[in-house]
């Protein structure tokens, strides 16, 4: 059995565990010997990726990579595989949206182009020369490039094996307190609207990743439970914040039906949604069954904006629902982006006038950053307002989780920048209590106390700085 190693390049200030490794693993382990490295939260030594390549003696070594920072990560990974005589791989994000530009790199062989699961089979095939057709990849072949179409097939969560949870190096350290810990699930994929600023709205995640699909339920409590019994402490809240989480009504049901009928004292969940899918009963239905922590995506106070985020936010509607979750106890995350291309100074004043109109735990706020062949990037090609495109991969890790200090909109960028500043370190200073507050009530104590001595709310910014 052919061993193939499978790499988080991360980034140096978060730890994060690998979950879409972890669906690839499943998929591959029953006829290759998986090794999964994850190395988020921590800094690349050389000598160490060399020595585990050499110890492990892989057929082909994947990575999966973000644009941002985690790019000359994953090159400083595959230089030292390609010094050694591997096969390398990237998928992801990134070589998804930029599949071209990432294989022109000496370093990369192949990438996966949206869902990697089928993808990712053909490529071990066509290295093993079984196949010359390889759907949903690109490769490079006598060195030309060579990008295949999709895949005809799409991952149906019901026919996708778990997680290999139990192929982590070492697990616990994504679950380090003794009674509260969160388990990032993956529910969904694809996603169902075309929002201008995200990477979902390119063209090739549009074609190569699929339609939108919800897991069962009952899968989300079927993982949990399999985690709980790989570690020594206590999973007491499933992370399911992914893009788009409570759909409709009817899945809101299936979901909370799951959690009553899955007899886990007390598991709590957070989860993701628009304010046009919110009701107040389906606040009072979630509340119920203990749903804790909601993210809603508001971006803009500006109704221009939001038509063209295709994500209409009714005000009276966000400010009931809003009142609602936070009458229920439900911790309350509304998310923003300054800076939209084409975004005037009033459009940015009625965002800060949206903002105070809506009650939140937090106001998650982000300048805007120009997410490659996404529609808004065009957009911003087209007024003039990127001026440099990054000609060769390792240029667009400078692309923070955070953003950075690119102006594309119409606003004066001292006023753009100063309003940024000023109203991130107002909320951020809100949410530090806010936060705080919930862990009380929550009784959360041991969290309460390490996000002080860990000094927790800096992990921003220092990810912001690392992105620079």
């Amino acid at each position: 059995m052919k061993n193939v190693l499978l790499i988080e390049a991360g980034v140096e200030v978060t730890i994060y565990p690998p979950i879409g490794l972890l669906h690839l693993a499943s998929v591959i382990r029953d006829k290759y010997r998986v090794i999964i490295k994850d190395f988020s939260g921590k800094k690349i030594n050389e000598k160490e990726v060399e020595d585990l390549i050499k110890k492990i003696k892989p057929f082909v070594i994947g990575i999966r990579v973000l644009t941002g920072p985690g790019i000359p990560r994953a090159l400083v990974i595959s230089k030292i595989a390609k010094k050694l005589g591997k096969i390398v791989i990237w998928g992801g994000p990134h070589p998804t949206i930029l599949p071209e530009q990432t294989l022109e790199n000496e370093y990369i062989d192949s990438v996966c182009i949206g869902e990697g699961e089928y993808a990712l089979q053909d490529l071990l095939r066509y290295y093993e020369g079984k196949t010359k057709n390889v759907p949903g990849t690109g490769i490079k072949e006598n060195g030309k490039i060579k990008i295949f179409p999709p895949q005809k097939k799409i991952v149906n969560f019901n026919n996708l094996p778990l997680p290999s949870w139990d192929l982590l190096e070492d697990i616990n350290r994504y679950f380090p307190d003794k009674k509260h810990n969160s388990l990032p699930i993956s529910t969904t994929r694809g996603c169902a609207f075309n929002c201008g600023f995200c990477h979902n709205s390119n063209k090739n995640v549009k074609c190569y990743l699929g339609n939108y699909r919800l897991a069962p339920p009952e899968r989300a409590i079927e993982e949990y439970k399999f985690v709980q019994r790989l570690i020594k402490n206590k999973i007491d809240t499933l992370d399911v914040g992914e893009d788009l989480h409570l759909i409709s009504y009817d899945y809101a049901k299936r979901f909370c039906d799951a959690i009553k009928n899955s007899r886990v004292k007390n598991l709590k969940w957070n989860t993701s949604t628009r304010y046009s899918m919110l009701t107040e009963e389906i606040v009072d239905m979630i509340a119920k069954h203990n749903c804790k922590r909601v993210l809603l995506g508001v971006e803009s106070g500006s109704r221009r904006i939001q038509n063209m985020n295709g994500k209409i936010i009714e005000l009276e509607h966000a400010i009931k629902i809003a009142k609602r979750l936070r009458h229920r106890k439900i911790f309350v995350t509304n998310a923003y982006i300054f800076g939209h291309p084409t975004e005037t100074t009033e459009e940015l004043k009625k965002t800060l006038e949206f903002m105070k109109k809506i009650p939140a735990d937090e106001n998650l706020i982000q300048l805007y950053r120009p997410m490659p062949a996404t529609p808004y990037f065009d957009l911003c090609l087209k007024e003039g307002k990127i001026n440099k495109i990054p000609k060769k991969l390792e240029e667009w890790g400078g692309f923070g989780v955070l953003g950075h200090d690119v102006n594309v909109s119409r606003i004066p960028s001292k006023i753009l920048f100063s309003s940024f500043y000023k109203t991130n370190a107002i909320e951020q200073t809100k949410y530090l209590f806010n936060q705080q507050g919930f862990y009380l009530r929550e009784n959360m104590y041991s969290i309460f106390i390490r996000n002080f001595i860990e000094n927790r709310f800096t992990h921003k910014l220092k990810e912001f700085l690392a992105s620079k």
